[in-house]
This record gives structure tokens, C-alpha cells and sequence, in this order.
């Protein structure tokens, strides 16, 4: 089921896109394109190749199917997210509020691409006859993000700076006050992606609020 003929938006925040090869980055823009138009069966990775300028052979060697080319899109804004967990050492509090903040930059800055919003409006409108999309999100996008969030709290309660609880639950916590209703109005498109000084203080808000809740 097409959703939309309009072409994302060039974002106004870092585009979890940027980092790719170019060439790779040109096909996956060229992916979300079709699939906005065409919706994920009708799309082809024929008109794909086509709008990314390249043969179907150098898409296939370069992602191997369709699936392939939608589980690249999510996994590099996956990686994106995780960004703040690598260096992260937590020795003290304050220490935990940074990494906190920092994943709920990345996170908010991520979730509100246009690109990676096409995606979820595309899974959306393809749910409940196809459920292939929102099953690729949930494992590629979802699931390694939340467990990257879980860690830190992990990390946090080890150190003694955060209060006893399921890091599970906690995490979803902090991602209720960092998101709030936000991701509906986005979808609906009826609501601007929050600017980058706004996204820093919702997820430093988020943060206070957790630690807030779960004193050490």
C-alpha cells in the first residue's frame, strides 16, 4: 500500500545515511523513495536500481535482495543510536546522567530522520497483511537499540549510582519521558522534528527524570 509520493526531506540533524559509501547511501535513498510510492510488495528492486543510477547486479552484490536493502536502511540507523555505549565508562553518577543523555540524543536525533520515519509510516501502512517490515524494524532497529539502553542502566546499577529494578523496565521508562507522544504527531506529519537544542533538552530531562525515580 503506497503511503506517499512526496520525497523525504533533506534532515536538519545528522542523516544516519551520511557515513555510508556513496554508492551504498544512493541506492538506500533511491529504496525509501520506491517504497514510499509503492509500498514494500510492489516495490521493485528494478525501479531501485533504476532511480539509484546503478544495474541490478551491483545492487544484488551490494545488498542481496530487497530485504537486504530495507534491513541495511535500519541497521545503520541502529548503529547510530549505539554510538554513546563505546567508550562508556560510568564512574559516578554524573557519569551515568551523560551517557544517558547521550543515547537520548542519538536516539531522538535518529528516530526523527525523515528517512527513518518513512520506514515506520511504510511498516504502519503495511501492517496487518504484511508483516515482514515491522519484523525487520523490531530485530534490526528495536530490539539491539533497547538492549544498547539497557546496558548502561545495567552498567549504572553495577556502579551503585542508580536505584535496584529491571533495567528492562527502567529503560522503557526513560524512553517514555524522552519521547513522550513525539513519534505520533511525527508520523501523522501534523509536527516539526524538534530542533537539535531541543532534542539535548529532552534527553537531559529524561535522564534527571529516571535518576529521579530510581535513586541509588
Amino acid at each position: 500500500m503506497p503511503i506517499a509520493s512526496k520525497k523525504p526531506p533533506r534532515p536538519a540533524h545528522p542523516d544516519p545515511l551520511d557515513e555510508l559509501p556513496p554508492r551504498r547511501r544512493t541506492i538506500l535513498i533511491a529504496a525509501v523513495q520506491v517504497l514510499m510510492e509503492r509500498g514494500y510488495g510492489r516495490a521493485s528492486t528494478l525501479e531501485i536500481a533504476t532511480r539509484a543510477r546503478v544495474s541490478k547486479r551491483e545492487l544484488y552484490a551490494e545488498f542481496g535482495s530487497k530485504r537486504g536493502i530495507l534491513e541495511a536502511l535500519i541497521e545503520s540507523s541502529a548503529r547510530r543510536m549505539q554510538v554513546p555505549l563505546a567508550p562508556a565508562e560510568i564512574g559516578d553518577r554524573h557519569a551515568l546522567a551523560a551517557a544517558l543523555s547521550a543515547y537520548g540524543v542519538s536516539a531522538l536525533t535518529t528516530l526523527t530522520n525523515p528517512y527513518v520515519l518513512a520506514v515506520y509510516r511504510l511498516a504502519i501502512a503495511e501492517a496487518p497483511a504484511n508483516s515482514e517490515l515491522g519484523g525487520i524494524l523490531d530485530t534490526s532497529g528495536r530490539q539491539p537499540n533497547r538492549q544498547a539502553l539497557v546496558e548502561i542502566i545495567r552498567r549504572g546499577q553495577a556502579g551503585g549510582f542508580i536505584g535496584a529494578g529491571e533495567p528492562e523496565r527502567i529503560g522503557l521508562e526513560f524512553f517514555s519521558l524522552l519521547m513522550g507522544d513525539l513519534m505520533v504527531w511525527l508520523l501523522l506529519d501534523v509536527e516539526e522534528a524538534p530542533s537539535g537544542a531541543a532534542i539535548r533538552g529532552r534527553a537531559d530531562a529524561a535522564a534527571a527524570g529516571v535518576l529521579a525515580l530510581h535513586p541509588a
